[in-house]
Protein backbone atom coordinates (compact mmCIF):
# COMPACT_ATOMS: atom_id res chain seq x y z
CA UNK A 1 0.00 0.00 0.00
CA UNK A 2 2.70 2.10 0.92
CA UNK A 3 5.47 1.31 -1.70
CA UNK A 4 1.57 2.44 -4.10
CA UNK A 5 1.24 5.81 -2.35
CA UNK A 6 5.16 6.37 -3.10
CA UNK A 7 5.00 5.18 -7.24
CA UNK A 8 1.82 7.51 -7.55
CA UNK A 9 4.12 9.91 -6.44
CA UNK A 10 7.00 9.15 -8.10
CA UNK A 11 5.15 9.46 -11.30
CA UNK A 12 3.22 12.70 -10.54
CA UNK A 13 6.86 14.32 -9.61
CA UNK A 14 8.00 13.20 -13.05
CA UNK A 15 5.12 14.57 -14.68
CA UNK A 16 5.74 18.05 -12.98
CA UNK A 17 9.79 17.82 -13.88
CA UNK A 18 9.10 17.12 -17.30
CA UNK A 19 6.65 19.81 -17.84
CA UNK A 20 8.96 22.36 -16.10
CA UNK A 21 11.69 20.81 -18.65
CA UNK A 22 9.51 21.88 -21.32
CA UNK A 23 9.03 25.49 -20.40
CA UNK A 24 12.91 25.82 -20.98
CA UNK A 25 13.83 24.57 -17.26
CA UNK A 26 12.28 27.52 -15.48
CA UNK A 27 10.20 26.02 -12.74
CA UNK A 28 8.79 29.84 -11.59
CA UNK A 29 7.49 30.66 -15.30
CA UNK A 30 5.94 27.23 -15.20
CA UNK A 31 4.33 27.75 -11.67
CA UNK A 32 2.98 31.54 -13.18
CA UNK A 33 1.80 30.25 -16.52
CA UNK A 34 0.24 27.56 -14.34
CA UNK A 35 -1.11 29.64 -11.82
CA UNK A 36 -2.86 31.98 -14.83
CA UNK A 37 -4.70 29.26 -16.57
CA UNK A 38 -6.04 28.24 -12.96
CA UNK A 39 -7.49 32.23 -12.82
CA UNK A 40 -8.35 31.46 -16.39
CA UNK A 41 -10.70 28.40 -15.70
CA UNK A 42 -11.65 29.01 -12.02
CA UNK A 43 -12.24 33.03 -11.77
CA UNK A 44 -12.88 34.12 -14.66
CA UNK A 45 -15.87 32.73 -15.28
CA UNK A 46 -17.84 33.49 -12.40
CA UNK A 47 -16.66 37.40 -13.02
CA UNK A 48 -18.50 36.60 -16.62
CA UNK A 49 -21.98 35.35 -15.36
CA UNK A 50 -22.56 38.06 -13.05
CA UNK A 51 -24.30 41.09 -14.21
CA UNK A 52 -22.79 43.42 -12.47
CA UNK A 53 -20.79 45.91 -14.64
CA UNK A 54 -19.47 48.15 -12.11
CA UNK A 55 -17.90 45.30 -9.90
CA UNK A 56 -16.61 43.82 -12.74
CA UNK A 57 -14.76 47.09 -14.27
CA UNK A 58 -13.71 47.51 -10.15
CA UNK A 59 -12.16 43.89 -10.54
CA UNK A 60 -10.11 45.18 -13.71
CA UNK A 61 -8.83 47.98 -12.28
CA UNK A 62 -7.99 46.48 -9.05
CA UNK A 63 -6.51 43.22 -10.48
CA UNK A 64 -5.00 44.18 -13.79
CA UNK A 65 -1.56 45.38 -12.20
CA UNK A 66 -1.01 42.50 -10.19
CA UNK A 67 -2.03 39.45 -13.11
CA UNK A 68 0.03 41.76 -14.88
CA UNK A 69 3.20 41.70 -12.57
CA UNK A 70 3.27 37.88 -13.39
CA UNK A 71 5.18 38.70 -16.76
CA UNK A 72 8.23 39.93 -14.64
CA UNK A 73 7.83 36.12 -13.49
CA UNK A 74 7.99 34.55 -17.28
CA UNK A 75 4.17 34.58 -17.63
CA UNK A 76 1.92 35.19 -20.85
CA UNK A 77 -0.63 37.55 -19.37
CA UNK A 78 -1.99 38.85 -22.69
CA UNK A 79 -5.63 37.15 -22.36
CA UNK A 80 -6.34 38.10 -19.28
CA UNK A 81 -5.01 41.32 -19.54
CA UNK A 82 -7.13 41.88 -22.63
CA UNK A 83 -9.78 40.69 -20.63
CA UNK A 84 -9.17 42.71 -17.45
CA UNK A 85 -8.03 46.18 -19.37
CA UNK A 86 -11.33 45.78 -21.01
CA UNK A 87 -13.39 45.86 -17.70
CA UNK A 88 -11.37 48.20 -16.36
CA UNK A 89 -11.72 50.25 -19.85
CA UNK A 90 -15.47 50.27 -18.70
CA UNK A 91 -14.55 52.55 -15.18
CA UNK A 92 -13.22 54.97 -17.19
CA UNK A 93 -16.04 55.33 -19.82
CA UNK A 94 -18.80 55.46 -16.92
CA UNK A 95 -16.81 58.25 -15.72
CA UNK A 96 -16.78 60.09 -18.71
CA UNK A 97 -20.51 59.48 -19.92
CA UNK A 98 -21.35 61.27 -16.24
CA UNK A 99 -19.40 64.20 -16.52
CA UNK A 100 -21.20 64.23 -20.23
CA UNK A 101 -24.47 64.28 -18.41
CA UNK A 102 -23.25 67.56 -16.47
CA UNK A 103 -22.42 68.86 -19.50
CA UNK A 104 -25.65 68.68 -21.34
CA UNK A 105 -27.13 69.63 -17.67
CA UNK A 106 -25.38 72.40 -17.20
CA UNK A 107 -25.04 73.73 -20.85
CA UNK A 108 -29.60 73.63 -20.81
CA UNK A 109 -29.17 75.52 -17.68
CA UNK A 110 -27.06 78.33 -19.20
CA UNK A 111 -23.81 77.90 -16.88
CA UNK A 112 -20.86 78.13 -19.01
CA UNK A 113 -18.24 77.16 -16.33
CA UNK A 114 -19.96 73.95 -15.39
CA UNK A 115 -20.34 73.08 -18.61
CA UNK A 116 -16.80 73.84 -19.84
CA UNK A 117 -15.45 72.21 -16.80
CA UNK A 118 -17.69 68.80 -17.28
CA UNK A 119 -16.32 68.84 -20.74
CA UNK A 120 -13.10 68.78 -20.07
CA UNK A 121 -13.72 65.85 -17.54
CA UNK A 122 -15.56 64.06 -19.94
CA UNK A 123 -12.25 64.45 -22.21
CA UNK A 124 -10.09 63.32 -19.64
CA UNK A 125 -11.88 59.94 -18.98
CA UNK A 126 -12.66 59.19 -22.63
CA UNK A 127 -8.60 59.61 -22.36
CA UNK A 128 -8.48 57.37 -20.00
CA UNK A 129 -10.61 54.66 -21.34
CA UNK A 130 -8.67 54.72 -24.66
CA UNK A 131 -5.70 54.23 -23.17
CA UNK A 132 -7.35 50.82 -21.19
CA UNK A 133 -8.78 49.89 -24.29
CA UNK A 134 -5.91 50.03 -26.32
CA UNK A 135 -3.89 48.22 -24.39
CA UNK A 136 -6.65 45.76 -24.08
CA UNK A 137 -6.64 45.45 -28.08
CA UNK A 138 -2.30 45.39 -28.28
CA UNK A 139 -2.43 42.91 -26.02
CA UNK A 140 -5.01 40.79 -28.06
CA UNK A 141 -3.09 41.10 -31.18
CA UNK A 142 0.18 40.59 -29.81
CA UNK A 143 -1.43 36.84 -27.94
CA UNK A 144 -3.38 35.75 -31.48
CA UNK A 145 -0.73 36.46 -33.60
CA UNK A 146 1.79 35.08 -31.78
CA UNK A 147 -0.22 31.92 -30.56
CA UNK A 148 -1.80 31.14 -33.82
CA UNK A 149 0.53 32.66 -36.73
CA UNK A 150 -1.75 34.72 -38.39
CA UNK A 151 -2.15 38.67 -39.12
CA UNK A 152 -5.32 40.18 -37.48
CA UNK A 153 -7.47 40.80 -40.25
CA UNK A 154 -5.85 39.15 -42.82
CA UNK A 155 -6.04 35.26 -41.80
CA UNK A 156 -8.20 33.29 -40.07
CA UNK A 157 -7.50 30.19 -37.31
CA UNK A 158 -9.37 27.44 -35.95
CA UNK A 159 -9.34 28.67 -31.93
CA UNK A 160 -8.39 25.72 -29.49
CA UNK A 161 -10.71 26.85 -26.98
CA UNK A 162 -14.23 29.00 -26.40
CA UNK A 163 -11.94 31.15 -24.46
CA UNK A 164 -10.04 32.05 -27.24
CA UNK A 165 -12.87 32.74 -29.23
CA UNK A 166 -14.47 35.12 -26.41
CA UNK A 167 -11.26 37.06 -25.81
CA UNK A 168 -10.59 37.12 -29.63
CA UNK A 169 -14.18 38.84 -30.14
CA UNK A 170 -13.40 40.49 -27.10
CA UNK A 171 -10.12 42.05 -28.34
CA UNK A 172 -11.76 43.18 -31.74
CA UNK A 173 -14.49 45.07 -30.08
CA UNK A 174 -11.98 47.00 -27.55
CA UNK A 175 -9.98 48.06 -30.24
CA UNK A 176 -13.41 50.06 -32.31
CA UNK A 177 -14.42 51.21 -28.31
CA UNK A 178 -10.62 52.72 -27.44
CA UNK A 179 -11.20 54.44 -31.28
CA UNK A 180 -14.71 56.09 -30.44
CA UNK A 181 -13.22 57.05 -27.15
CA UNK A 182 -10.00 58.60 -28.31
CA UNK A 183 -12.35 60.81 -31.17
CA UNK A 184 -13.72 62.23 -27.86
CA UNK A 185 -10.39 62.53 -26.60
CA UNK A 186 -9.00 64.62 -29.94
CA UNK A 187 -7.06 62.08 -30.42
CA UNK A 188 -4.96 62.75 -26.86
CA UNK A 189 -3.65 58.83 -27.17
CA UNK A 190 -3.18 58.64 -31.13
CA UNK A 191 -5.03 54.74 -31.44
CA UNK A 192 -4.70 53.75 -34.83
CA UNK A 193 -7.78 54.59 -37.19
CA UNK A 194 -7.22 51.34 -39.15
CA UNK A 195 -8.42 49.61 -36.24
CA UNK A 196 -11.91 49.63 -37.79
CA UNK A 197 -10.69 47.86 -41.34
CA UNK A 198 -8.60 44.92 -39.68
CA UNK A 199 -11.77 44.33 -37.27
CA UNK A 200 -14.01 44.10 -40.04
CA UNK A 201 -12.45 41.56 -41.83
CA UNK A 202 -11.28 39.73 -38.47
CA UNK A 203 -15.08 39.83 -37.28
CA UNK A 204 -15.45 37.38 -40.16
CA UNK A 205 -13.13 34.69 -38.48
CA UNK A 206 -15.90 34.64 -35.45
CA UNK A 207 -19.42 31.93 -35.54
CA UNK A 208 -21.92 34.83 -35.74
CA UNK A 209 -24.53 32.54 -34.41
CA UNK A 210 -22.37 31.10 -31.77
CA UNK A 211 -21.18 34.55 -30.44
CA UNK A 212 -24.91 35.90 -30.36
CA UNK A 213 -25.02 37.95 -33.65
CA UNK A 214 -21.98 40.28 -32.42
CA UNK A 215 -19.79 39.74 -35.45
CA UNK A 216 -22.30 40.76 -38.07
CA UNK A 217 -23.69 43.76 -35.72
CA UNK A 218 -19.97 44.70 -35.22
CA UNK A 219 -19.60 44.43 -38.90
CA UNK A 220 -22.15 46.88 -40.02
CA UNK A 221 -21.33 49.72 -37.58
CA UNK A 222 -18.08 49.48 -39.65
CA UNK A 223 -20.36 49.76 -42.74
CA UNK A 224 -21.59 52.59 -41.67
CA UNK A 225 -18.32 54.51 -40.43
CA UNK A 226 -15.89 53.36 -43.39
CA UNK A 227 -16.68 55.61 -46.54
CA UNK A 228 -17.88 53.05 -48.82
CA UNK A 229 -18.11 49.99 -46.82
CA UNK A 230 -21.46 49.81 -47.08
CA UNK A 231 -21.97 49.56 -50.69
CA UNK A 232 -24.04 46.88 -51.69
CA UNK A 233 -24.68 45.67 -47.99
CA UNK A 234 -28.18 46.18 -46.39
CA UNK A 235 -26.82 47.78 -42.89
CA UNK A 236 -30.04 47.91 -41.13
CA UNK A 237 -31.19 44.32 -42.08
CA UNK A 238 -28.03 43.44 -41.24
CA UNK A 239 -28.68 44.83 -37.49
CA UNK A 240 -32.04 43.60 -37.32
CA UNK A 241 -30.71 39.89 -38.02
CA UNK A 242 -27.95 40.28 -35.70
CA UNK A 243 -30.26 41.46 -32.88
CA UNK A 244 -32.45 38.56 -33.21
CA UNK A 245 -29.56 36.11 -32.92
CA UNK A 246 -28.92 38.17 -29.99
CA UNK A 247 -32.48 38.17 -28.59
CA UNK A 248 -32.23 34.26 -29.12
CA UNK A 249 -29.37 33.63 -27.29
CA UNK A 250 -29.67 35.52 -24.59
CA UNK A 251 -27.08 38.75 -24.96
CA UNK A 252 -28.25 41.50 -26.43
CA UNK A 253 -24.91 43.20 -27.53
CA UNK A 254 -25.97 43.82 -30.87
CA UNK A 255 -29.09 46.28 -29.74
CA UNK A 256 -26.24 48.39 -28.12
CA UNK A 257 -24.24 48.06 -31.36
CA UNK A 258 -27.43 49.38 -33.33
CA UNK A 259 -27.81 52.07 -31.37
CA UNK A 260 -24.57 53.42 -31.16
CA UNK A 261 -24.19 53.35 -34.98
CA UNK A 262 -27.56 55.28 -35.30
CA UNK A 263 -26.35 57.59 -32.67
CA UNK A 264 -23.24 57.93 -34.89
CA UNK A 265 -25.50 58.47 -38.03
CA UNK A 266 -27.58 60.89 -36.08
CA UNK A 267 -30.73 58.98 -36.93
CA UNK A 268 -33.05 59.48 -34.04
CA UNK A 269 -35.58 57.09 -35.40
CA UNK A 270 -33.68 54.17 -35.15
CA UNK A 271 -31.54 55.31 -31.47
CA UNK A 272 -35.29 55.24 -30.54
CA UNK A 273 -35.62 52.04 -31.74
CA UNK A 274 -33.00 50.32 -30.50
CA UNK A 275 -33.82 51.60 -26.98
CA UNK A 276 -37.37 50.16 -27.59
CA UNK A 277 -36.28 46.97 -28.41
CA UNK A 278 -33.43 46.68 -26.18
CA UNK A 279 -36.29 47.12 -23.66
CA UNK A 280 -39.43 45.64 -24.76
CA UNK A 281 -37.44 42.14 -25.60
CA UNK A 282 -40.13 39.37 -25.46
CA UNK A 283 -41.19 38.42 -22.28
CA UNK A 284 -39.47 34.78 -22.60
CA UNK A 285 -36.26 36.38 -22.94
CA UNK A 286 -33.72 35.06 -20.28
CA UNK A 287 -30.16 36.41 -19.96
CA UNK A 288 -27.02 33.72 -21.29
CA UNK A 289 -26.42 32.72 -17.74
CA UNK A 290 -22.37 31.73 -18.93
CA UNK A 291 -22.10 35.49 -19.86
CA UNK A 292 -24.75 37.49 -17.83
CA UNK A 293 -21.61 40.00 -17.58
CA UNK A 294 -22.55 40.79 -21.70
CA UNK A 295 -25.64 41.24 -21.49
CA UNK A 296 -25.59 43.56 -18.67
CA UNK A 297 -22.32 45.87 -20.80
CA UNK A 298 -25.04 46.00 -23.54
CA UNK A 299 -27.59 47.31 -21.31
CA UNK A 300 -24.93 50.20 -19.95
CA UNK A 301 -24.62 51.13 -23.44
CA UNK A 302 -28.25 51.42 -23.74
CA UNK A 303 -28.79 53.48 -20.64
CA UNK A 304 -26.18 55.50 -21.28
CA UNK A 305 -27.53 56.58 -24.53
CA UNK A 306 -30.78 56.57 -23.25
CA UNK A 307 -29.68 58.58 -20.67
CA UNK A 308 -28.06 61.43 -22.89
CA UNK A 309 -31.53 61.45 -25.14
CA UNK A 310 -33.50 62.39 -21.82
CA UNK A 311 -30.90 64.58 -20.34
CA UNK A 312 -30.80 67.10 -23.61
CA UNK A 313 -34.67 66.33 -23.49
CA UNK A 314 -35.75 67.04 -20.24
CA UNK A 315 -32.83 67.89 -17.92
CA UNK A 316 -32.77 64.77 -16.14
CA UNK A 317 -31.46 60.90 -16.82
CA UNK A 318 -33.93 58.24 -17.70
CA UNK A 319 -35.89 57.67 -14.50
CA UNK A 320 -36.14 54.22 -13.23
CA UNK A 321 -38.61 52.05 -15.11
CA UNK A 322 -38.74 54.45 -18.29
CA UNK A 323 -36.09 52.95 -19.85
CA UNK A 324 -37.55 52.44 -23.39
CA UNK A 325 -40.83 55.51 -22.99
CA UNK A 326 -39.60 59.11 -24.02
CA UNK A 327 -40.14 62.29 -22.54
CA UNK A 328 -42.01 63.85 -25.45
CA UNK A 329 -44.51 60.77 -26.07
CA UNK A 330 -48.02 61.06 -24.46
CA UNK A 331 -47.98 59.42 -21.15
CA UNK A 332 -49.95 55.93 -20.64
CA UNK A 333 -52.28 55.57 -17.77
CA UNK A 334 -51.01 52.42 -15.13
CA UNK A 335 -53.68 49.87 -14.79
CA UNK A 336 -54.44 51.74 -11.01
CA UNK A 337 -55.40 54.58 -13.12
CA UNK A 338 -52.61 56.72 -11.85
CA UNK A 339 -50.65 58.74 -14.74
CA UNK A 340 -46.93 57.54 -15.00
CA UNK A 341 -46.03 60.19 -16.00
CA UNK A 342 -46.88 61.75 -12.54
CA UNK A 343 -44.25 59.19 -11.16
CA UNK A 344 -41.39 60.39 -12.86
Amino acid sequence: MRGSRLLRRGFASAIVAASVLLTACDPVAFISNQSLRFVEKKLVPPMLKDGDVVMACQSGVATAPLIMATENLGANADQLGTLLYTTAGLCAEMEANENELRYLRAAKAGNVDEAQDARIAQKRFAELAARRQLVAYERFVRYYEKRYDIKIGEECTDFYREFDEFVYMLGLVTGLQAVLNDVVAQQAVGVPMDIAAKAERAFSCLDNKKWWGVPMAARAVIWNVLPGADEGKDVWATFNAAMLEGEASGVRLPHALYALSAVGKDDQARVRDAIRRFANVKEDFKPNPKYRLADSMAAMVITTVSDRMWTEGAGTRTPLGSLGKFWDEKAEKAESGVDIGDLL
